[in-house]
C-alpha cells in the first residue's frame, strides 16, 4: 500500500457508529465525543489518524476497562461497517463471507490490505504491512470484530479460533484474551494474524438484517422489473446473476454452473427467448444500480462494488450509456423530482 498523507489512509464513517454503541453500553455521557461522532457518521469516510485519536479519547475516559479494543470490537454489528457487512451477511458460507471481508476490506479501511490463506488444516487471515504501524487498540476492534461476526453469521457461539498473533507488546495482563479468543494470543509476532480450523469455511450464515432484508427486497423487484414476461429460467438465471455479482463479474459459466446448465445450454435457452446473455446481465444491473442510487446510504464505490464491477469508473461508464447521463446525476435528478 502506497500512502503519503493521513487523509489518504481512511476508515469507513460507518465505524464511528461502532463507538456510539460502546458508549451507549458503558452508560457514557461525554456529550462532546457523542457529537463529534455523529457529525463524522454522516460522512462518508475519515482519516484513520481521527480513528486512533477517538480510540484514545475513550480510554482515557475508561481508565480501568481492561483489552478496551476487545470491548468495543464485542459490540460491532454489521451495520457499523456498512456494506461490506451486508456482503458478508448476503453469503452462504462463512468461508465465502471472509473472502468477500477480505476483497472489499477497502470500504471499511485501506490501512493493511487483508490476506487469506491456507496454511494445512488452519485457515489464517493476516493483514500485510502498512506505511503506517496500527495501534494495539484498532487492531483489537478489528481482531474482535471479525470473531465475533464469525460467531453472529453462523449463529455458533462455539467457534474459536485456534491463534492470535500480534505485533504489538503483551499488556500487563493478557488474559482477557486468551478469554475472549479462547487461543493463545501471541504478542510481539511479526505478523498480525487470526487462525482458525479450516473446517468453519463451511458453516452456513444463519442472520439477518433488517437494513439487508431492504436491498434484498430492492434486488427481488429489480429483477421483477427487468423480466420481459414470468419465465422461471429467467428468474433463476437473475437470481443466480445477484448472487454472483457479491463475488465478482458474473461471467455466464460460473453462473449457468449455479444453475446445472453448461454455458451452451444456458445460451441456447436464451437464444430461444430472443435474449443474449449480456443483455440480461445489463438491464439487470441496471434495474439494481438505479435502485442502490435511490438509497443515499450507498455511496458509488460502494454500488460498483455491489454491482460486480472492481473500478467505480468502469460502472459509472456503463451507467452513462444505459441512461445516457453519469449515476451522479441521475442521482441528483431523482431527488429533484422526489423533492415537494
Amino acid at each position: 500500500m502506497q500512502n503519503s498523507s493521513d487523509a489518504s489512509v481512511y476508515v469507513a464513517a460507518s465505524i464511528a457508529n461502532l463507538l456510539v454503541c460502546f458508549l451507549d453500553q458503558r452508560r457514557l455521557a461525554l456529550p462532546v465525543l457523542r457529537e463529534r461522532l455523529t457529525k463524522l457518521a454522516q460522512g462518508s469516510r475519515f482519516p484513520i489518524t481521527t480513528w486512533w485519536a477517538l480510540l484514545e479519547e475513550i480510554e482515557q475516559a475508561c481508565p480501568d476497562e481492561p483489552a478496551l479494543g476487545l470491548q468495543i470490537g464485542r459490540c460491532a454489528q454489521p451495520h457499523h461497517i456498512g456494506v461490506l457487512g451486508y456482503l458478508a451477511m448476503y453469503s452462504e458460507t462463512l468461508g465465502q463471507a471472509l473472502f468477500r471481508f477480505s476483497r472489499f476490506q477497502p470500504l471499511l479501511h485501506n490501512l493493511a490490505p487483508s490476506l487469506i490463506s491456507q496454511q494445512n488444516d488452519t485457515l489464517v487471515i493476516g493483514w500485510g504491512k502498512g506505511e503506517r504501524e496500527s495501534t494495539l487498540l484498532s487492531d483489537d476492534v478489528v481482531s474482535a470484530g471479525l470473531c465475533g461476526f464469525a460467531r453472529q453469521l453462523t449463529g455458533r457461539s462455539d467457534v474459536r479460533l485456534t491463534a492470535v498473533y500480534s505485533p504489538h507488546p503483551p499488556p500487563a495482563d493478557p488474559s482477557p484474551y486468551t478469554i475472549f479468543y479462547g487461543c493463545p494470543v501471541v504478542f510481539n509476532s511479526s505478523v498480525s494474524a487470526l487462525h482458525m480450523p479450516l473446517e468453519v469455511m463451511g458453516l452456513a450464515i444463519n442472520s439477518q438484517d433488517p437494513h439487508l432484508t431492504g436491498l434484498l427486497e430492492q434486488q427481488a423487484e429489480a429483477m421483477l422489473q427487468a423480466l420481459p414476461e414470468p419465465d422461471s429460467l429467467l428468474k433463476e438465471l437473475h437470481r443466480q446473476i445477484v448472487a454472483v455479482l457479491q463475488d465478482g463479474p458474473p461471467e455466464a459459466p460460473i453462473v449457468a454452473a449455479r444453475m446445472g446448465l453448461s454455458e451452451r445450454s444456458l445460451y441456447r435457452a436464451l437464444q430461444e427467448r430472443g435474449l443474449r446473455y449480456k443483455q440480461v446481465l445489463n438491464t439487470l444491473r441496471f434495474e439494481l444500480a438505479k435502485d442502490y442510487l435511490r438509497d443515499l446510504q450507498l455511496s458509488l464505490p460502494e454500488i460498483s462494488l455491489l454491482l460486480g464491477y472492481a473500478e467505480q469508473s468502469v460502472f459509472s461508464r456503463a451507467f452513462r450509456e444505459w441512461a445516457g447521463e453519469s449515476p451522479m446525476r441521475w442521482r441528483k435528478t431523482q431527488l429533484l423530482g422526489n423533492s415537494p
